[in-house]
């Protein structure tokens, strides 16, 4: 194991007119006209993009391609994190205000059926494999001291576990499918939970020294290691998923919520309302910030490495309406061959 080091912010290689991403065009939303958005859903097949408006209670779509603006449809309460089910042609949305799981047809964005659950249902995971949509709800929401990761089939429309996590704010969370684990960002204690899949329960809770505010996290399946986002300050935490220890951190743009981690490319991308930090992986442990550019308040995003594209959706500002912002992605070149 590394010994714990820290990366330091270097000024002079967070040079935005030169890194690997760069900035390619924008597509207004002016009927937004308050709050921001959540995060995204992506149906490759049909060239789809789909992007939850808080606020503005509605779920936007746009052709994944170029960006352009298609539907947009309300009904919703306050949408949150969604899952979109290529074989059903359906999106899972967990709804905040609502407190369910609201079942969406697409492209026709109708709402077809309504899963219920505890108060405040926010950030999720879908496992595609297992068809398993994982999300948190209670807690905070419902002024309790615990939350609950409540497990949805999403061919049967129905909650058919309920896994007890002793925190009342979950937040971010990644699949092993490997080793049938799940590890959650606990925000009110500070903490990473592990949960047992095949057990259904709470396997334990890991201490982060320094960790705070632990909101996106991201994780790299063949190394084995999770990449939690803190914030106040912002700061990127390496974290072995075997055992839970510190490996490094680095610094971070701040109020930070999304991380999505580009193996290709050996590429970290942590968007905030600070901006997007781009990280590049110098070893297993260990990464330095390369760039950092403003968002102008975009914290979520996503990443399709097929087009090689970045997403960010923006809050209305002054002077300048919501927007999508799309980014194009530089590749590294492919390592050379061994004579």
């Amino acid at each position: 194991m590394s010994a714990l080091s820290v990366t330091p912010l270097k000024a002079v290689e967070l040079n935005t007119a030169t890194g690997p991403v760069q900035f390619l065009h924008s597509t207004p939303l002016p009927d937004i006209t308050e709050g921001g958005f959540d995060h995204f859903a992506v149906d490759k097949k049909d060239n789809l993009l789909l992007i939850m408006a808080e606020k503005h209670a509605s779920v936007e779509m746009f052709r994944l391609s170029d960006g352009t603006h298609l539907a947009s449809a309300g009904g919703f309460g306050f949408p949150h994190t969604p899952a979109y089910v290529a074989a059903q042609h359906q999106l899972f949305v967990a709804d905040d205000k609502l407190g369910a799981v609201l079942v969406v047809d697409v492209p026709s964005l109708k709402i077809v059926g309504r899963i219920p659950l505890r108060k405040g249902p926010d950030e999720a995971v879908f496992d595609k494999k297992a068809g398993l949509f994982y999300v948190g709800n209670g807690g905070k929401h419902d002024n309790s001291d615990n939350s609950s990761i409540s497990v949805i089939d999403v061919a049967a429309h129905k909650e058919i576990a309920r896994i007890a996590i002793p925190s009342n704010n979950v937040e971010s969370m990644v699949v092993d499918h490997d080793r049938k684990l799940l590890f959650a960002n606990l925000r009110d204690t500070r903490q990473i939970a592990v949960v047992d899949l095949r057990a259904g329960r709470l396997k334990t809770v890991w201490n982060i020294p320094g960790l705070n505010m632990n909101t996106p996290l991201a994780y790299d399946s063949k190394t084995q290691r999770l990449f939690s986002v803190g914030r106040k300050p912002g700061k990127l935490f390496v974290v072995d998923a075997t055992n839970g220890a510190l490996l490094s951190t680095a610094d971070s743009v701040d109020t930070a919520d999304g991380a999505i981690y580009d193996d290709k490319n050996k590429r970290l991308y942590v968007s905030g309302a600070e901006g997007l930090s781009v990280f590049h992986r110098d070893d297993a442990d260990h990464f330095s910030e390369i760039q950092r550019i403003d968002t102008r308040t975009g914290k979520v995003s996503a990443y399709v490495g097929g087009l090689k594209q970045l997403y960010i959706a923006r809050a209305r500002t002054p002077g300048a309406p919501a927007a999508l912002d799309i980014y194009t992605v530089a590749q590294e070149p492919a390592p050379a061959k061994a004579p």
